[in-house]
């Protein structure tokens, strides 16, 4: 003979065991995702037009936080900072490094007084953004030492960037992430070295 209340009881037990699992699974789903967004890869909002013609204004990119030592950052990396006197994070590339001497003359890039290439800077733009301000140089001749654990920092729009030449430099301890993809718009999807 069949047991309505027995069956009701059972039931409603089953519903209660799947209901706490669903929760679980949520929370553990919530838990993964904000770890993996706070210690693996970083939502960042391109803000200004300090790293154009590389990086747009509101463009968003996904950066990769983990892995970020001494040893993995190299010159023209781009690197997300957290910049304690802007008090916010800033996108930059990487131009000198501990204990090299950076020093631009007539926009031309010396490290250690030897000539270093700037292949990633688009000549177009460059050239577009001298006539547009009316200036001789993309980059005003400065020279700068650095120490043990000191990186020098600069916009890809030289003459739009709050960057090492007036924050100084900066360490690995400000570094939050480095390297990524740009997520959106869709036409600028791209990987960020």
């Amino acid at each position: 003979m069949y047991n309505k209340k027995v069956h009701r009881k059972g039931a409603m037990r089953m519903n209660k065991k799947k209901l706490y699992v669903s929760i679980v699974e949520i929370i553990v789903v919530i838990a993964v995702t904000i770890g993996i967004f706070k210690f693996v890869v970083i939502p960042v909002r391109i803000e200004g037009i300090s790293m154009e013609n590389t990086l747009h204004d509101h463009s968003i990119a996904m950066i990769n936080a983990m892995g970020i030592q001494e040893d993995s950052i190299h010159r023209f990396d781009i690197v997300v900072i957290d910049s304690q006197q802007l008090n916010e994070k800033i996108i930059k590339r990487v131009i000198g490094l501990p204990n090299e001497t950076v020093r631009f003359e007539n926009d031309e890039l010396y490290i250690n007084d030897e000539l270093v290439q700037q292949d990633f800077l688009d000549q177009d733009f460059v050239e577009e953004s001298k006539l547009t301000y009316n200036v001789e140089q993309f980059t005003d001749d400065f020279e700068v030492t650095l120490q043990d654990g000191e990186y020098f920092v600069m916009g890809d729009n030289r003459l739009r960037s709050t960057d090492s030449r007036e924050l100084g430099p900066f360490t690995i301890d400000d570094f939050v992430g480095m390297k990524g993809l740009v997520i959106y718009p869709f036409t600028d999807i791209q990987w960020i070295d």
